[in-house]
C-alpha cells in the first residue's frame, strides 16, 4: 500500500492501485495543514486510516463508504461575486468553519503571491480568490447551487479548478457528507499530485 506522506490526495492517482492516509497523515504537510483543520473531532472519520483502492478489496466485509469517478457534467450556472458572497455570509457556513481555515494572515504573503502567479491568476487579489474557496465549501455544506437527481440535491462546485481549494474535502466526505451525491471539481494540488483533470468535475458518491 502506498502511504501518503505529504498530500492526502496522492492516493487518489492512477498510478496508485491502493493507497492510504494514516491517522496522523492529516496535518503533515505544510502546503495545505490551514486547509485541513476542517477535518476535526467532530468529523465521523476522524482518527480513522482513510484507504483508497482502484478496485474493491475483497477481504474487507463491507463495501466503500465513498465512490470517485468521473462525470460528463457541463459546467452549470457559476455564482458571480455577489452570489458568492451571499454563500459565505449565512450562518450554516459559520457554524461549521474552523477558525484555523480563515487565518490566511498568518500565512506568508510572499507564497500567496507566487501562489497566483504558479496559477497563471492575474488582476486578483489572495483575499478575493479565498472569497472563492469559502464560498465553494459553504455551497457544499448548504447549497445554493445544486442540481436534481432522481429527487435528491447534488451540490456541485462553483468555480475551475485554479479557484478551487482543498476538494479533498469533498472527495474524502468531510464536508457535504449528508449529501448521497456531489459533483466535484479537483482544487490544484489534485492536479499537480494526484493527476486528476483540471476543470472536470467528478462524481462522489454514497453508495447504497
Amino acid at each position: 500500500m502506498h502511504e501518503a506522506r505529504k498530500a492526502v490526495c496522492v492516493p487518489l492517482s492512477r498510478s496508485v492501485e491502493i493507497g492510504f492516509v494514516p491517522r496522523d497523515g492529516w496535518n503533515k504537510y505544510a502546503l495545505c495543514r490551514r486547509q485541513l483543520t476542517w477535518f476535526t473531532p467532530d468529523c465521523p472519520y476522524y482518527g480513522r486510516v482513510l484507504v483508497i483502492s482502484a478496485s474493491r478489496i475483497e477481504n474487507i466485509d463491507r463495501g466503500p463508504d465513498i465512490i470517485i469517478r468521473e462525470s460528463k457534467l457541463r459546467r452549470p450556472e457559476l455564482p458571480d461575486r455577489t452570489g458568492q458572497l451571499h454563500l459565505i455570509d449565512r450562518e450554516t457556513y459559520h457554524q461549521a468553519r474552523p477558525e484555523a481555515w480563515e487565518d490566511i494572515a498568518g500565512e506568508d504573503p510572499e507564497l500567496q503571491e507566487r501562489w497566483l502567479k504558479i496559477m497563471g491568476l492575474r488582476g486578483i487579489t489572495y483575499d478575493e480568490l479565498f472569497l472563492t474557496h469559502c464560498a465553494n465549501h459553504a455551497n457544499f455544506i448548504d447549497p445554493v447551487y445544486f442540481i436534481r437527481e432522481e429527487n435528491q440535491t447534488v451540490p456541485y462546485s462553483i468555480a475551475k479548478t485554479t479557484h478551487i481549494c482543498s476538494a479533498c474535502l469533498e472527495f474524502f466526505n468531510i464536508i457535504g457528507s449528508r449529501f448521497q451525491k456531489k459533483l466535484v471539481v479537483p482544487c490544484p494540488g489534485a492536479v499537480l499530485f494526484a493527476g486528476m483533470a483540471a476543470n472536470r468535475y467528478y462524481e462522489v458518491v454514497q453508495p447504497g
